[in-house]
């Protein structure tokens, strides 16, 4: 006749305690976003910190249609710019230097790296592992004497 249901009621005490709970966890939800957003938006972009030293550098180029390699003398590069890693600041500029000489003599399709340490001793170390992987793979090496070519700093070049 009577179906029996069980469920709990609860007073309206500790409804009004449920009550207050939520609104307090939400209170401390709506500070905490504030607080968070506060930092966020106060943070100011970390500049790029690029210190000026001279170092010395090399232009490697190397064909995959052709058995000969270009490699530059190595160069002084004064004032040139590192970043916070230690990377040549623009270093791009320097391999598009080369890659349009060889352009300019005629030599199509060649890849350019440019090489670069702040001691010499380092940069000959990792140049002579350069020419090692060369000389293995059958590849000839030409150099190209720093009176044919000469990095300049790419700022002065517009690129």
């Amino acid at each position: 006749m009577y179906e029996y249901q069980f469920f709990f009621v609860p007073s309206p005490c500790i409804m009004y305690l449920l009550l207050i709970v939520m609104r307090l966890i939400s209170v401390f939800f709506v500070i905490l976003l504030f607080f968070g957003a506060e930092q966020t938006l106060a943070k100011e972009p970390k500049a790029a910190k690029s210190t000026k030293a001279s170092l010395y550098a090399v232009g490697v180029a190397t064909s995959f249609n052709d058995s000969i390699a270009y490699c530059t003398e190595m160069q002084v590069l004064n004032d040139a710019e590192l970043d916070r890693k230690k990377y040549l600041h623009r270093r791009s500029g320097y391999s598009f230097q080369l890659r349009d000489y060889l352009v300019e003599q005629g030599k199509m399709d060649y890849t350019c790296i440019t090489l670069f340490n702040v001691k010499k001793a380092k940069l000959e170390k990792e140049l002579a592992k350069v020419k090692n992987r060369f000389s293995k793979d059958n590849i000839k090496l030409i150099e190209i004497k720093e009176s044919e070519f000469k990095f300049v700093k790419p700022d002065e070049l517009n690129f």
